[in-house]
């Protein structure tokens, strides 16, 4: 499988056209006796990535190795539901290692089924070498969620907890994450996080969902500030801006119980079933 890493507008063009098999490469001009060049592709229409997409998700096997950490540990997502589902979920169980029950709420999603337009992709942990040390970042001391390729900033030191790398998108588990999302297209994310105990509010399209989720999961919905400052190089910022879709971030309480993370599970899978419409 070939990964493709693509950010706004003209790398989703790149990611389509990596996918058909079409060059965007400049054409020079043809020397004598070598045929004339075939005429530049159009460019890809909403409808044709998405098309794209669509196929690629029901080619891909139900349990799927994203990427592999720096460590090689590999970052696996797991899908739920019939692969041509045309609505898609994904929840993301742990960003920073030193958070993991979010993880707890990925396995118990493991016991649920989806409806039957709906497909679930869930991914246990996109950081597993920090998840094995128990420490935020990964086991280069980055912050994966200051190292995505979108408002990324330098302002901390490799020696700070939120330390965003020498550039943004460095990190190989930063780098699977944007190739796997670019192709998946969700339609809904779903970010764990701990323990501030909130859903981060977000803005425009994002509002609406963070409100239903909120209120599902019975938690309050504000604004979740970075400790860092101002938050850069995030997975919901980079996937906002560039996709159609929404990423919205959960935190969740300190201490999450299997019945509550049970419960958590439910309330993500009830929301998520309000991405199909109700003739669908």
């Amino acid at each position: 499988m070939v990964l493709v890493r693509a950010t706004g507008i003209r790398g989703t063009v790149l990611a389509v056209a990596t996918v058909l098999g079409l060059s965007l490469l400049p054409a020079g001009p043809a020397r004598a006796g070598e045929p004339l060049p075939a005429p530049t592709p159009p460019t890809p229409t909403a409808r044709t990535i998405d098309d794209v997409a669509r196929g690629w998700r029901a080619a891909a096997p139900a349990t799927l190795v994203v990427g592999r950490s720096v460590q090689g540990r590999p970052i696996v997502a797991h899908r739920q539901g019939p692969a041509t589902a045309p609505y898609v979920l994904l929840v993301l169980g742990q960003m920073h290692g030193s958070e993991p029950r979010g993880r707890d709420v990925v396995r118990a999603m493991g016991a649920l089924a989806p409806p039957a337009q709906l497909q679930v992709w869930t991914i246990p942990t996109m950081n597993p070498d920090g998840a094995a040390r128990g420490r935020r970042t990964n086991a280069r001391g980055v912050d994966l969620n200051r190292n995505f390729p979108y408002l990324w900033s330098s302002r901390y030191s490799s020696r700070a907890l939120y330390y965003p790398g020498r550039a943004s998108g460095t990190e190989p588990e930063v780098r699977a994450m944007v190739a796997f999302l670019d192709r998946l297209r969700p339609a809904l994310i779903v970010s764990l996080h701990q323990h501030y105990t909130a859903v981060d509010l977000g803005t425009g399209k994002v509002r609406v969902w963070s409100l239903r989720l909120a209120s599902a999961m019975r938690l309050r919905s504000v604004v979740v500030p970075c400790r860092s400052g101002p938050c850069s190089g995030t997975m919901t910022a980079w996937f906002n801006h560039g996709h159609p879709g929404s990423a919205v971030t959960v935190e969740l309480p300190l201490t999450v119980s299997p019945a509550l993370a049970a419960a958590y599970a439910r309330s993500i899978l009830r929301v998520g079933a309000m991405l199909v419409p109700p003739a669908a």
